[in-house]
C-alpha cells in the first residue's frame, strides 16, 4: 500500500476488544477518529485502556495480543482484523516506556538504521534517513556509544531516531517520561516539539502530563475502556486542580502543588543507619561518589535526588550489602554492620520490578519467604485489596500492567517488615490516584518506625512525601539535609519548578 496522506491515522467505530482469558473488555464501544498531523494525549487511570489503544495502532492487537474484536478499527485505512503488525511498520513507529525492550543491536550507530534495514529500504535512502535523524534530533555525539552506556533520556532519543530514519509518519509513545529525570524530560520535550513542527502525528499515552501542556492539540480521557472526554489542549489546560484529582490524574501545573511534610509527629529514633566516609569506584579507577557520610533513623523518609547516572541506585546497593564500597563503614544502631547484617534488615524495590517477581501468582508472590500462616495470608489479602490488586490474586505477576506491578512491589515491601526500605522510582508508571496511594503507604510504614530511602524524579510525589533529603550533586558530591533542616519548599528549586507558571 502506498503512503496515502488522506487516510486517518486511526478510525474506530463502536469498537470493542477483550483480551483472551479476560472477562471484561479493555475497550468498549469506542468511536474515535485521529487525523494526520494531530498531537494527541491519551490519559486516564492505570488499567483504563490506554495501552490497548496503542497496541491497536502498532498492530500488536490482534497480531500478538489475541482476543475478541467487535466493531471496526482501521489504522491508516487498514482493518486490523485483516492485517499484521508488519503492514503498519512503514507508517507507524513505536517508542516503548523502556526502549531497551525494542533495541536489537549493541551500538547506537547500528541501532538507528536497524528498522530501515528490516523494511528493505535501499541503502542510499537509509544513509540519508539516518543522517537526517541524527541532525534533527541532535544526537551526533551518541553515535560512538554503546546502547548500554546511554542514559534513559538518550535511549528515548535513539528509539525515536530509529523510527524517524525509517520515514514513518506517526509516532506512538507509551509512558516515555516514566523513568526520566528533569533533564531527560526536557530532552524528550524538545524531541516531541521538533516532530510536531515537522507535521508528524504524535500519539502519546502518559500519566505525567505537565511537560506536554504546550504541545498537545487534543486530549482523550479514557475511563474503564471508554472515552470519557475528548477535548482541545486549551480546554485541558484550563481545567482546575480539583478536576485532575477527581479523575485520578497527575496535575498539569506543578507550581500549584504546595510542598508539605507528610506528617507532623516526629518518631523517636529506635533504629538508625549511619554511613561513614563511604566511596565507590568503577573498575577501581573511576569514582562515582567519594567520602559520603550521613545518618537516618526510624520514621525518616529520605528523598534521594539527582540526575540519572549519578550513582543513587549504587548507593542503595552498597547500603543494603549488595555492593562493596571502596572505603568507609556502615553502622546499624551504633554497631558496625557487615554486608550480611545489612541484607537481613533491608528490603529493596527495584526500578524495574520485573526482576524481583518470581511466584506463579500474585498471592503466592506476597507470601514468598513467609511461613504462610493464616494471619500472614490475611495480611497479604488486605494489602492486595488496599492497592486495588484483589481481582488479580490468582494472576501471574508478569500479566499485570506496569502500574499494577509497581503497586505489588510496594505491597511486598509492606509484607517484609524490614527496618530499612529502599525504593527506586516507586511511582514510575502510576496515575495520580495510585501515586497518592503509594505515598500514604510509605508514610504509614514510616509512622510504624521504618526508615525509608526513596529515589525519585517525580516532583508531585516528592513534594508530599519526604521528611529529609540526600542530594547527589556534581563532582561526586552528596549533600545530606536532615529532618531538622528540611524545608519542603526547597524542592521548588531542586526540581526547577517555576512558581510563576
Amino acid at each position: 500500500m502506498e503512503k496515502n496522506m488522506e487516510y486517518p491515522v486511526l478510525k474506530m467505530e463502536h469498537f470493542c476488544f477483550t483480551y483472551a482469558g479476560s472477562e471484561s473488555p479493555s475497550l468498549s464501544d469506542v468511536t474515535l477518529t485521529i487525523k494526520q498531523g494531530e498531537f494527541v494525549l491519551l490519559t486516564g487511570k492505570s488499567g483504563c485502556g490506554k495501552t490497548t489503544f496503542t497496541r491497536c495502532l502498532n498492530g500488536l492487537i490482534p497480531d500478538f495480543f489475541e482476543g475478541n474484536l467487535y466493531g471496526n478499527c482501521c489504522v491508516w485505512g487498514m482493518d486490523i482484523k485483516n492485517h499484521e503488525a508488519g503492514d503498519y511498520s512503514q507508517f507507524i513507529g513505536s517508542v516503548f516506556q523502556d526502549p531497551r525492550s525494542q533495541f536489537f543491536t549493541l551500538h547506537v550507530k547500528t541501532e538507528i538504521p536497524f528498522t530501515s534495514e528490516n523494511l528493505g529500504v535501499p541503502r542510499e535512502q537509509i544513509q540519508k534517513g539516518c543522517q537526517e535523524a541524527v541532525n534533527v534530533l541532535e544526537i551526533k555525539h551518541l553515535l560512538s556509544k554503546s546502547i548500554f552506556h546511554l542514559s534513559s533520556g538518550e535511549k528515548q532519543k535513539v528509539a525515536v531516531a530509529s523510527a524517524y530514519a525509517a520515514g514513518v509518519h506517526v509516532f506512538v509513545l507509551d509512558e516515555p517520561s516514566a523513568n526520566l529525570d528533569e533533564e531527560g524530560t526536557k530532552q524528550l520535550f524538545e524531541v516531541l516539539k521538533k516532530l510536531k513542527e515537522q507535521g508528524h502525528t504524535i500519539i502519546i499515552s502518559e500519566h505525567k502530563i505537565h511537560y506536554l501542556k504546550e504541545l498537545v492539540d487534543r486530549i482523550i480521557l479514557v475511563q474503564d475502556g471508554k472515552i470519557k472526554e475528548d477535548m482541545t489542549g486549551k480546554e485541558f489546560s484550563l481545567k482546575p486542580s480539583q478536576w485532575f484529582f477527581e479523575n485520578g490524574l497527575r496535575q498539569i501545573d506543578l507550581s500549584a502543588i504546595m510542598p508539605t511534610l507528610p506528617y507532623k509527629d516526629c518518631f523517636q529514633n529506635a533504629i538508625q543507619i549511619r554511613a561513614e566516609d563511604i566511596s565507590f569506584y568503577y573498575d577501581k579507577k573511576i569514582s562515582l561518589w567519594k567520602n559520603v557520610s550521613f545518618e537516618a533513623g526510624s520514621g525518616d523518609i529520605v528523598g534521594v535526588i539527582g540526575k540519572n547516572g549519578a550513582g543513587k541506585s549504587t548507593l542503595f546497593r552498597v547500603l543494603m550489602g549488595l555492593e562493596k564500597s571502596k572505603s568507609g563503614k556502615i553502622y546499624i544502631n551504633q554497631k558496625y554492620a557487615a554486608k550480611g547484617r545489612r541484607k537481613k534488615h533491608s528490603f529493596y524495590v527495584m526500578q524495574d520490578v520485573d526482576y524481583q517477581l518470581f511466584a506463579p501468582s500474585v498471592l503466592e508472590e506476597m507470601l514468598l519467604g513467609t511461613s504462610k500462616t493464616e494471619e500472614e495470608k490475611k495480611k497479604a489479602l488486605h494489602l492486595l485489596e488496599y492497592f486495588g490488586l484483589n481481582p488479580y490474586v490468582s494472576t501471574h505477576p508478569s500479566e499485570l500492567s506496569g502500574g499494577q506491578k509497581q503497586r505489588l512491589s510496594i505491597a511486598l515491601a509492606y509484607m517484609s517488615n524490614a527496618d530499612f526500605l529502599y525504593l527506586d522510582e516507586p511511582t514510575s508508571g502510576l496515575d495520580g490516584q495510585n501515586m497518592l496511594l503509594v505515598r500514604d503507604a510509605i508514610c504509614d510504614l514510616a509512622k510504624k518506625g521504618c526508615c525509608i530511602f526513596v529515589i525519585t524524579h517525580d516532583y508531585e510525589f516528592a513534594a508530599q512525601t519526604f521528611r529529609s533529603l540526600l542530594i547527589f550533586k556534581q563532582r561526586e558530591q552528596v549533600v545530606r539535609v536532615p529532618p531538622e533542616q528540611y524545608d519542603p519548599k526547597s524542592l521548588y528549586q531542586i526540581f526547577q519548578i517555576n512558581k510563576g507558571e
